[in-house]
């Protein structure tokens, strides 16, 4: 039971690692993204680049991803999608790049913590 447990696991994490919104199209971060990426490793005690991270805009409010629907998404290793009417919702950018940062996509409590859950 614990090997097909095991095996679940990971077929349903290697789904949420290739989810890419087929609407998706790349986005040039705008410069506030940098400061706010800079806050939120402050809050969080952690490092990471900036420029690491690929971009993606989709068009509405939010999308259809792997957890129903999403204003946010974050894809390991680097990528981030985000609701094109969500792009100036600085709590959404955050939790998206804290998830960057800790490279995972639960929520521990920092999430709470820097307030952006």
């Amino acid at each position: 039971m614990m090997r097909v447990s095991w095996l679940m696991g990971l077929l349903v994490a290697c789904g949420f690692a290739a989810f890419a919104p087929a609407e998706a199209v790349p986005l040039t971060p705008p410069a506030e993204y940098r400061l706010w990426h800079g806050s939120i490793q402050e809050c969080a005690g952690l490092t990471g680049r900036f420029d690491r991270i690929t971009w993606y805009t989709v068009p509405g409010r939010s999308f259809s991803c792997p957890i129903g629907w999403c204003g946010g998404w974050f894809r390991p290793p680097h990528t981030i999608f985000l609701a094109e009417e969500r792009l100036d919702d600085m709590a959404l950018v955050q939790h998206e790049i804290l998830h960057d940062l800790l490279q995972e996509g639960g929520h521990p409590p920092i999430f709470d913590i820097c307030g952006v859950r």
